[in-house]
């Protein structure tokens, strides 16, 4: 019987411009995983740590791999105010879904008004940092209590501050270099000539990703070798 495998990241596991890593994951574990998928785009921690939880509660997961993202994002439930002001942004009116029975709108780097008011005045860098510490705290105990084996990792540069940095390096993970995420890794992977420039590593990227930082940390993680360089040679026939 296959497992199942959570994974939640945020852009960086949505195929938009391309495929992204859980796309290749999916393939190279076919045989033995079902994998799930649960990334947003523009998701910021709160609405990351949400969807796990939204998950747990309504299927069976064994595995589960979390990329955590930029902790300065703004997740927000979703009232009248709100769907009046999500409605009039120009880039992410489309980014709401419906959560633990709520529904948020995922703003990620919305100009509106508001949203740049709430990073301002209220929630600023260092207080968000401090808060996406403890979604990741949340989500390892969350995972345990369901019985999920996990492995975490980063879509961007994240340092840890005390008084939790020895609870979260206790957690298992998955990076090239201490608190380095895949952002950075496109500058050590084997394929970074292909890289675009643009906010999510070259689809090359993501792949080697996979091969180099996360089968290597992931136990539950395992695949022919042949099926991986089959999946390579056809993306590097069309570069």
């Amino acid at each position: 019987m296959k497992h199942s495998v959570l994974t939640i990241s945020d852009g960086n596991g949505v195929d938009t411009d391309f495929k992204k890593w859980p796309y290749y994951l999916k393939l190279l574990l076919s045989k033995s995983a079902t994998v799930v998928n649960k990334s947003i785009i523009g998701a910021g921690n709160e609405v990351m740590f949400m969807q796990l939880s939204d998950t747990l509660s309504s299927q069976s997961i064994d595995y589960a791999i979390i990329q955590w993202s930029q902790p300065q994002r703004f997740d927000v439930v979703v009232d009248e105010f709100w769907k009046n002001e999500a409605a009039k942004d120009e880039t992410y009116s489309f980014n709401i879904h419906k959560l633990t029975e709520q529904e948020w709108w995922v703003s990620s780097a919305s100009k509106n008004n508001y949203v740049l008011d709430y990073h301002g005045l209220y929630v600023k860098q260092q207080q968000a940092i401090y808060r996406s510490q403890s979604y990741m705290i949340a989500a390892a105990e969350l995972l345990r209590y369901h019985g999920v084996k996990f492995v975490f990792s980063l879509c961007y540069k994240f340092e840890f501050n005390a008084p939790h940095e020895n609870i979260l390096r206790s957690y298992p993970w998955a990076w090239h270099q201490d608190n380095l995420g895949l952002n950075e890794f496109r500058n050590h992977s084997q394929y970074f000539k292909y890289d675009t420039g643009l906010p999510r590593p070259h689809t090359l990227i993501q792949l080697d990703w996979i091969d180099k930082v996360l089968r290597p940390n992931c136990e539950f993680i395992d695949y022919d070798q042949t099926t991986y360089y089959n999946i390579e040679q056809a993306i590097l026939k069309n570069v």
